[in-house]
């Protein structure tokens, strides 16, 4: 008599563990699921400082990117390197990049293109764009809507800078006049 009490006693067993097995399985995956932010590369989930993520709405996609120049076979400065992410977009490598912004000022950056020479070997590439992005005068005033009008293949292509990019043309321009 006592066998199949055993045995009914291990098949209780059996289902127990397996119920626990699969809970904490899932209990892991949520755990692992709520700690992904935490994980996942800063870049790639939002602006930073330096890395720009532009979409003007109409297919058009830019990558750009802030950085300070110290070549010693070109002028030092701040530039912006914009880099087409959508496909057959060309951009324009002698035409200055312009910001406006609400309170209808405007600012034209130099087209620094040829400095992707020296990189790229001889050929600059036809999807990147370079422009020197120094002091701006007048410095922006922060919070304001600022549009950044880029020449392209396609066009003038005019894209709406988020409150952070904005405030870091702010931020740059005033610590450069200071």
């Amino acid at each position: 008599m006592s066998l199949p009490f055993a045995s009914f006693t291990l098949g209780i067993m059996r289902r127990v563990r397996r119920i626990l097995a699969i809970g904490g399985a899932g209990m892991l995956a949520v755990a692992l699921l709520l700690a992904s932010p935490f994980f996942a590369p800063l870049a790639a989930s939002a602006d930073t400082a330096g890395n720009w993520f532009l979409d003007d709405g109409s297919g058009h996609r830019l990558g750009g990117m802030l950085f300070e120049r110290s070549d010693v076979n070109a002028p030092s400065g701040l530039r912006l390197r914009l880099n087409a992410e959508s496909s057959g977009l060309k951009l324009d490598h002698a035409l200055p990049l312009i910001l406006t912004d609400g309170n209808q000022q405007t600012w034209s950056l130099a087209n620094r293109s040829e400095e992707l020479l020296i990189n790229a070997g001889g050929a600059i590439p036809a999807d990147s764009a370079q422009y020197e992005a120094g002091c701006l005068s007048p410095i922006p005033d922060d919070g304001i809507a600022m549009q950044m009008i880029v020449p392209s293949s396609k066009g003038e292509l005019s894209f709406a800078l988020a409150p952070g990019q904005v405030q870091t043309l702010h931020s740059l321009t005033a610590a450069c006049a200071s």
